[in-house]
């Protein structure tokens, strides 16, 4: 089991020393931090690193949250056009500048166009259905990274709660969300979740995150956030496709996001794309690209944003916006970069240089299918790298086995057409899974006399070579037969 938990209790010296140099090692090749409370050691045995929920008291949270960030909320007073070392002067966006781990990003790069040949340089091809070796991932799930992602969400969402001006409610759900991308951007990858997979947490304010994955091909989690005091909800969906080419790499988030305050009031909005530049020569950048659109559907009011240069730079994390009514009249303009500043018609509301932390935490007493369990993840952290692939293995074997049953369901209406399966052990030998032998033992036509439509029954050959077709398109084959192939 590994999460990344708030202590309620000391470490001890060797422990912090091991756990510094493992996060400023995953630091450094993340590019980025890796999340925004301090990351601890998971103790087995005693497991007194995690906060249960009887730690965490909503009311009492939001009491202190109040006191300490709210009550005397004022908005930043700099005019100036900050840039954070980060990033890149010549075009825009994030600069990645360790060599370390653009040396294991490019390294994975030449394997995969060796894996799937002339398609990645066409481009007919969606990298969510490529096995992505564990070597260039970071121990935390992409769920754990959606909550992450959010951090900002709690204090200006509670803010917002308290406004009568509408117009000003949805500036402070702009500046959340803008706010929230110069703390998002990693350059090594999340570990895929399983389909089925879930993961909860709390924030600084007393409110409860609930994250799942409700789709694996195409990948799809789900969110949702209560706020404390029924100050607001925070919901929304992600929805990725991956186009790559020769030099550079697209996501595509299609996701949905809605924010629903105690006054009826409903906000909706979408995602932008992330776009990667020189993946395989030069410097390698990350930008923030397209348009963003906040809709006030509850008072007929429409914010729209447009990334990739403004009148007062051309930069492409720089980004110019507008607040209409519902008759097309402009309210407000605002302009600014998501690597330092938004301003509203001149004012600032948001400075990266005046950015409050505030502090998550991760709920001890999860469901099973919580990623703080993931043995990968645990492996994974400590660069424990052959076990951290062993265990990914076996959840990707796992998922085989779901999908089969599925599709056996699907087929015929009962699982009683397919044989009872072993659960997968742990050093289960994949290198021919899905031979004609296996599938035989596995997959199974219904029994004589049962009652199922005569077009659905085929032979056993036909059963074993659409398996094998369906296996070939599935992101979890393991990595030996795709680089076989």
């Amino acid at each position: 089991m590994f999460g990344f938990f708030k202590p309620v209790t000391p470490l001890t010296e060797e422990q912090k020393k091991y756990q510094n140099t493992i996060k400023g090692e995953l630091e450094e090749l993340m590019g980025t931090v890796i999340c925004h409370s301090p990351l601890h050691l998971w103790d087995h045995d005693q497991k007194k690193l995690a906060l249960t929920e009887k730690d965490l008291n909503p009311s009492e949270m939001y009491k202190k949250f109040y006191e300490k960030y709210m009550k005397n909320f004022k908005l930043p007073e700099d005019t100036d056009e900050y840039r954070p070392l980060y990033a890149n002067n010549d075009e825009g966006g994030f600069d990645f500048a360790s060599e370390k781990t653009l040396g294991i990003i490019r390294g994975m790069g030449w394997d995969l166009i060796k894996q799937i040949g002339r398609k990645i340089i066409s481009g007919d091809f969606n990298l969510t259905t490529v096995t992505i070796p564990i070597k260039v991932m970071v121990p935390i799930s992409i769920l754990q990274h959606v909550c992450n992602g959010h951090f900002n969400f709690p204090l200006y969402l509670n803010l917002a709660s308290n406004l009568t001006d509408n117009v000003e409610r949805l500036k402070y759900v702009i500046v959340a969300t803008i706010s929230c991308w110069y703390k998002s951007s990693v350059i090594l990858k999340p570990l895929n979740p399983i389909w089925g997979e879930t993961y909860e947490m709390m924030w600084e304010d007393g409110s409860h995150e609930y994250v799942e994955q409700t789709s694996h091909h195409p990948p799809c989690s789900n969110f949702i956030i209560y706020g404390p005091n029924n100050n607001y909800r925070f919901s929304g969906y992600l929805n990725f496709t991956s186009n790559a080419w020769i030099n550079s790499m697209k996501l595509t988030n299609t996701g949905k996001r809605c924010v629903d305050f105690k006054d009826g009031t409903h906000i909706d909005f979408n995602y932008c794309q992330d776009q990667y530049s020189n993946t395989f020569t030069g410097i390698f950048r990350h930008e923030n690209i397209g348009n963003v659109v906040w809709n006030d559907v509850t008072h007929g009011l429409t914010a729209e944003m447009a990334l990739g240069g403004s009148a007062k730079s051309r930069l492409s994390d720089y980004f110019e916006g507008t607040i209409k009514d519902k008759d097309g009249k402009v309210l407000s303009e605002f302009t600014g970069s998501y690597l330092s500043h938004i301003d509203f018609d001149g004012k600032r509301y948001w400075d990266i240089r005046r950015n409050i932390d505030i502090e998550e935490y991760p709920i001890k007493n999860q469901i099973k299918s919580s990623s703080i369990y993931r043995k990968d993840s645990y492996f994974l952290f400590q660069r424990k790298m052959d076990e951290a692939q062993d265990a990914k293995t076996e959840l990707e074997e796992i998922q085989r086995r779901d999908r089969r049953l599925r599709k056996a369901w699907k087929d015929y209406g009962s699982v009683e057409s397919v044989k009872k399966e072993k659960k997968p052990q742990e050093k289960k030998d994949t290198s021919n899974l899905y031979s004609e032998e296996k599938d035989e033992e596995e997959v199974k036509l219904p029994k004589e006399g049962a009652k199922v439509p005569e077009e659905k029954v085929e032979k056993k050959e036909e059963i074993i070579t659409e398996i094998k077709v369906e296996a070939e398109n599935e992101e979890d084959i393991p990595e030996e037969e795709k680089l076989e192939e």
